[in-house]
């Protein structure tokens, strides 16, 4: 399974990460993936490094391992290629640019084939590079992103009843676990999961808030601050023996610089609520 990694802090901070050591918690043995991807905003702008190569063995993963830059908000994924062949193309996160911000994208998970139905989902100004179901998925959100950002940046509440709705749609094709931002809110959906008995269930997605900052306990993972910074971690799968807190499936959540705005819990369709009716 591919893994999904977010970092929301109050203050920025230095990142340390070894991905192939990341990969390792979610089960990913010898190459490590198909892909991999990091990106952090700085100074109003993103910074976005992916390499269509296993982690374990990429010169430029074992660069970023090293590296310095503050940051509040970063984005890691680790691709398990499903969909597309293994390309440039195809590696998360994704990004776009609506309204003068940079949004980023990563998913987790297998969409069915209306996802490429653009009568269903229309993609708008927005058209996927390659041939991934996640990608296609990215299009269809920054299209009503870009609906909602056109007059300026919306309201947090307005993104959030954006982002909700997606969701709700989403879960409709499969799995979808995803982790979205627009450079200034963290936005976390999570869905169901391929779990260690092969079943697909919830937890999709895991949640740690730490007041103090400390990630010395996740392996090849290492926040620098000053001092103590509000934190918040998402992350496929506990990376550490803390407290990691599953997240209940269909659930979205809102993060700004390490601290929880809001959580909007799993919305029900017209359509499923005539089903249940039915029932």
């Amino acid at each position: 399974m591919c893994e999904l990694l977010a970092i929301s802090t109050a203050d920025p901070v230095h990142l340390s990460i070894s991905l192939a050591r990341f990969a390792r918690h979610g089960g990913e043995e010898g190459p490590h993936g198909h892909g991999w991807g990091l990106a952090w905003y700085e100074q109003g702008d993103c910074q976005l490094i992916r390499e269509a190569a296993a982690c374990a063995q990429s010169d430029m993963a074992h660069w970023l391992a090293g590296r310095h830059r503050p940051s509040s908000l970063f984005m890691g994924h680790i691709r398990h290629a499903t969909q597309g062949e293994v390309a440039l193309r195809n590696t998360q996160p994704f990004q776009r640019e609506a309204g003068g911000a940079n949004h980023l994208f990563a998913h987790n998970g297998d969409l069915n084939r209306f996802i490429f139905n653009t009568k269903r989902f229309p993609k708008g100004a927005y058209t996927p590079v390659g041939e991934t179901d996640s990608e296609h998925a990215f299009c269809v959100l920054m299209a009503r992103i870009a609906a909602v950002w056109q007059d300026g940046r919306p309201d947090p509440d307005v993104r959030l009843a954006v982002v909700a709705d997606f969701a709700a749609r989403l879960r409709q094709l499969g799995p979808a676990n995803f982790i979205y931002s627009d450079g200034e809110l963290l936005f976390v959906h999570s869905d169901r999961r391929r779990q260690a008995d092969g079943e697909v269930s919830a937890p999709g997605l895991y949640w740690l808030e730490d007041a103090c900052g400390d990630a010395s306990g996740v392996e090849g993972l290492e926040l620098e601050a000053h001092g103590p910074v509000n934190t918040t971690l998402i992350a496929s799968v506990p990376l550490d023996q803390r407290d990691w807190v599953p997240l209940p499936e269909g659930e979205v959540l809102m993060f700004r610089r390490g601290q929880l705005l809001e959580r909007c819990a799993r919305l029900t369709l017209w359509h499923e609520a005539q089903s249940l009716l039915g029932d």
